[in-house]
Formats: structure tokens, sequence, C-alpha cells
């Protein structure tokens, strides 16, 4: 198999030839991983993180840490080790997120604490993704942050000691969780705290909640009162902390779609708990609600084929990555599935509900959709349905039913439309990937634990 790293060339996802059964351990969750960072860039002291995800995003964050006065250290074996700057980054810069969306978000307020002015910048998509509710929540507070240009980024962020003070921040209504979330994490370092009211419901709920729980695992007092819209972060000084990072959930997402259509498949993820708190475990219960078997031990999570997924309408407001994961699963449903609150997925790495229906549409499914859903049905498909016959029989072999055409899938340089594609190859077989390598944003040995996972080779990752 090509890894990841071997460049742009067009890449065919390796086909399922047998069930798939076994240990599959993702990489550290990307979410945590980057909540953790940020916590640990701001305490006093050193703290360790255990089983960090190491890829393009968390490096640009951890590269701009750094650049603010950080000391950041990747261990061989996997370790990251941050020693804090105490609530005030001692340096300031040229500050590049690359293509993460949650490192320049991260960053531009973090960079609101240092001792000068510094400059946010990214590439050319995440100059189009939108910044400007991030800038208008931290200069309510008394930042000064200005466009450089017409584009979204790059930004001019200077520090003042009135933002340093802290108070309330009114978040409005269409404002990405990831602005709120940089918000809560440099809370606890500013003078009075921070509060955040909330206008209207949310999106990503669910990452506002992680965000929290990260917050009081490492000692910050956190109140939130969701009835009334409104968190509290109290001001404190909070010391180094040593963490273990659960396996991402957002990528063992697109393992427990393969586990649930390809027939006598059951795979389980080390050290991922049923009960983890990451939103796209969202995925792993709607799977076993559409017709998958929950397989779990008390410790791992683990799923595996039970029936073909029936369909149904389901709600990823607060899962909408996962969501990817759940379109290619749905292309071998037997009736239509439709998911909707996914208002968020346009201003992705790449317009995600878009980028999707063209694919699944490349491989016979007939796809609706509008700007927050879209509805799957791969009954009308001749390919399609050969599969879901076999599944229907609870075929092993799955090499059996014919491909009606080989196609190419162009993912938009997004990581997330590259792994769901890899679902539907190993069941339908002629699916080829081009930039391949766009994984390497959050799991830069993709292809090849996917390649191992295919192949029943013990630890796939």
């Amino acid at each position: 198999m090509m890894s990841a790293a071997q460049g742009g060339d067009n890449l065919r996802a390796p086909r399922a030839c047998k069930p798939v059964r076994g240990i599959f351990s993702p990489p550290g969750s990307k979410s945590l991983t980057q909540r953790y960072m940020m916590l640990a860039a701001l305490a006093d002291g050193v703290s360790t993180i255990d089983n960090p995800l190491d890829s393009l995003d968390t490096r640009a964050l951890a590269a701009g840490l750094a650049t603010l006065g950080a000391q950041v250290n990747w261990s061989k074996d996997g370790e990251l080790k941050i020693t804090g700057v105490n609530g005030i980054f001692p340096s300031c810069g040229i500050l590049n997120a690359v293509d993460g969306g949650t490192p320049a978000r991260f960053l531009m307020a973090a960079a609101c604490l240092a001792t000068g002015t510094s400059t946010l910048d990214g590439s050319a998509r995440l100059r189009q993704r939108p910044m400007q509710d991030g800038v208008d929540m931290l200069n309510s507070l008394g930042a000064e942050i200005a466009r450089v240009s017409a584009t979204q980024l790059p930004l001019r962020i200077a520090p003042t000691e009135l933002f340093r003070n802290g108070g309330a921040c009114v978040v409005p209504a269409h404002a990405s969780s990831q602005f709120i979330s940089a918000l809560l994490l440099i809370a606890p370092w500013l003078n009075r705290g921070m509060q955040v009211r909330f206008e209207g419901a949310q999106p990503s709920v669910s990452y506002i909640d992680l965000t929290v729980d990260c917050l009081r695992k490492v000692g910050a007092d956190v109140s939130w009162n969701s009835d009334r819209g409104a968190i509290h972060v109290q001001p404190a000084r909070l010391n180094g902390f040593h963490i273990a990072i659960e396996p991402d959930a957002s990528s063992a997402a697109y393992a427990m779609a393969l586990a649930a259509i390809v027939p006598g498949s059951e795979i389980t993820f080390v050290n991922l708990p049923r009960d983890s708190h990451q939103p796209d475990m969202a995925v792993f219960h709607e799977l076993i609600a559409l017709g998958a078997l929950d397989c779990s031990s008390e410790k791992c999570a683990a799923i595996g084929f039970g029936q073909p997924l029936k369909g149904g309408v389901l709600y990823a407001s607060r899962w909408p990555d996962g969501s990817l994961a759940m379109m290619a699963a749905a292309a071998f449903a037997t009736a239509p599935v439709e998911i909707r609150g996914l208002g968020t997925l346009a201003g992705k790495e790449s317009n995600r509900i878009e980028a999707m229906s063209q694919w699944l549409r490349a491989i016979g499914a007939t796809v609706e959709s509008g700007a927050d859903w879209i509805r799957i049905d791969a009954r009308t498909n001749t390919n399609l349905n050969a599969v879901a016959n076999e599944n229907s029989s609870a075929r092993a072999d799955t090499n059996s039913h014919s491909i009606s055409a080989e196609i190419v899938v162009n993912p938009h340089a997004d990581h997330r439309i590259a792994m769901s594609a890899a679902v539907a190859g190993a069941l339908r077989g002629g699916v080829s990937i081009s930039d391949p390598g766009c994984v390497e944003k959050s799991w830069p040995s993709f292809w090849n634990d996917w390649h191992r996972l295919l192949s029943g080779i013990e630890g796939s990752a």
C-alpha cells in the first residue's frame, strides 16, 4: 500500500475480501489533543500528554504555541510534553494554522494573551473559512483584531490590558463551537474569568461539552446553566497536569461504518469506551439503531454486522463531522437514510454536503440535499442493490457482487471525504481516491492502517 505521505497520485481503496474482524486502534483524539495542548501551554509548569495525535493540525497548533513562547516537545515514543507560560505568552510572531480551523481559532484566542502583536494566517482554503465571529467575540472583550486583507485571514492580533480583565461575552446563534471553545480555554487566566451567554440554539453543543469536561479535568471551576444558555469560568492559575488521550472517535467512525456494512464483521476499538464524551461516538449508537450489533465490553467499544442497515431520519447537529461516516454506510442501506442538522458542513475543509453528494451519486446512489441535510437512497442502483441483497443473506464473500464502474473520488483536500470513500471502496470495490495524502491532516498513517485492518493483520493501527 502507498502511504499518505507519498503524494497526490490516485490510490485505489482496498477491498474487504472477507469479514473484517479484529482489534483497531485509531490515533489519539484530535479534539482532545488540541484542547489539552492549549491548557498545557497556558498552565504553570510541565504537562504530559500521553497518546496525543501527531498530525498536520496538531503540529500547526504546536508550532503556533511555541511561537508564542510555550515549550513543546514531541518524544519518539509519542508522548507530548509542554512547559506552560502561567497565563501570559512571552513572545509573538507569525502563526501559521496551515489548513486547520481549530488551530486557527484556538491560536487567535491564545495570541490575545501574548506580550506583542501577532499575525495569524493559513492556507488558501483556510483564508475562506469563517473567522469573523471569533474576531467579534474577542474584540468585544477588549482585544484588537483586524483583517489584513479582504479574506478571512490573515489577521493582526494585538493584546490589550483590557482584554486580560475578562468579563462577559455574548455569542451569536450561528457562531462555530470552535470559537466558543477557544474563549473557554483561555478563560481561567483572565483576571475576572469569563461569562459566556448564548443567543439562541448553538451548533455542535457537544464540542462545548467536551471543552468544559477538559477544563474541569485539569482543575478549572466551570458552571454551565444550559437552561439559561450561560457558562461561567472562574479565574484560576492552573498547574501542569498528566493526561491520557482517548483514541479518536471521529476517525474510529469509519471503521465502525465498515463493520456495520460488511457481513460477518466485528471490530473492537481498544481504549475507546462505549460511553466516551467525544461527540462522534454518536455514529456508534446510530449504527446500532439502524441494525448493527453492539459487541462492546466494559472498557472497549465494539461493533459488528447484524442485519442490513435500515433507513431512517438522523439528527446530527451534535456530531456533524461523524455524519460523513454515516453517509458512506447509508450507501448500502436497504431504505433511504436522511441526515439533518448539517448546517456547519459547508464551512469545513470542503463543502462536505456537496463533496459527499458527488461521489455518492457516482457509485449509483440517489442523493438529495439542502443547506443542512442530505438524503441517500441506494435502492435505485443495481450495483448497490446487489450489495444490499448479499447483506440480507449475510454472505461473507464480499467479492461475489459485480462492480458497475470504476470511479475516482476527488476529496477536495478534505481528510474526512477521503476516509468516507474508503468505506465504500471496501465493500463496493472500484473506488480510487485522488490526493490520498490529504488524510495527513488528522491521521498520517490512515491508508496503511486501513489496509492492515482489511487484510486481517494483527495490531492494525
